[in-house]
């Protein structure tokens, strides 16, 4: 059966993209379903938005919209799913694994502990966007922590021009590789994959590396939908 990983929040397109590629180098087979209402991270691959097109790129599989009652029946050993901003809780409630990436605004902060509390599942948070000389990372995380219980385990990633200039590009043209992102997108990518998958880190970095510069590691075997 495959594991299915939710990504929600704020800006969480480019760190769902990411991490699919440098899963597929590590030989699994891995699906991504954009479920967002934008579609950003579909038209990041894709020139069309049509929901009953399969696209195939990098050796990873793209859907926009699959219904969630058939999450479960793809053939894949991962599905990432971008879930968007405030997705339903059936949808949540299918994922194996649910990654909120979120940024420092307060509002944000606020709105997502709401969100944890009502919906009662843990996840996974990614904490985007910290400033050198803004507030500090204890502060910020106390807005999201405040009688909520549900964080399962934290990863920091600080403001940086170039990552903010990949997310941003990747709305307008299509992804090919994302060589220059920063040293602490990086770390949370590596992060990212062992809460995942759990292998051994070294394997972990070679795989981020390799999908960072376009190339590939492995032919992975084919898919069934």
């Amino acid at each position: 059966m495959s594991k299915i990983i939710g990504f929600l929040g704020s800006h969480p397109a480019d760190l769902c993209l990411y991490a699919a590629f440098a899963l597929k180098n590590m030989g699994r087979s891995i699906c991504v379903i954009d479920h967002s209402e934008d579609g950003v991270l579909f038209r990041s691959v894709a020139s069309s938005d049509d929901p009953t097109v399969i696209v195939t790129y990098n050796h990873v599989d793209f859907i926009r919209k699959e219904p969630v009652v058939q999450w479960h029946e793809l053939d894949y050993d991962y599905i990432f799913v971008q879930l968007g901003a405030k997705p339903q809780d059936l949808c949540l409630a299918a994922c194996s694994e649910r990654i909120l990436v979120v940024d420092c605004e307060r509002s944000n902060l606020e709105f997502y502990n709401c969100f944890m509390r009502e919906s009662s599942m843990t996840m996974a948070v990614v904490l985007r966007g910290i400033c050198r000389f803004g507030r500090s990372v204890k502060d910020i995380k106390g807005q999201l922590m405040d009688k909520n219980c549900f964080v399962e385990n934290w990863m920091t990633l600080p403001l940086n021009e170039m990552d903010e200039a990949y997310r941003v590009g990747m709305q307008y043209e299509l992804l090919e590789k994302f060589a220059h992102i920063s040293i602490g997108m990086e770390k949370v990518l590596v992060q990212l994959l062992y809460t995942i998958e759990c292998s051994h880190p070294a394997g972990i970095i070679r795989a981020v590396h390799a999908a960072k510069h376009g190339r590939e590691r492995y032919v992975q075997r084919a898919s069934h939908v």
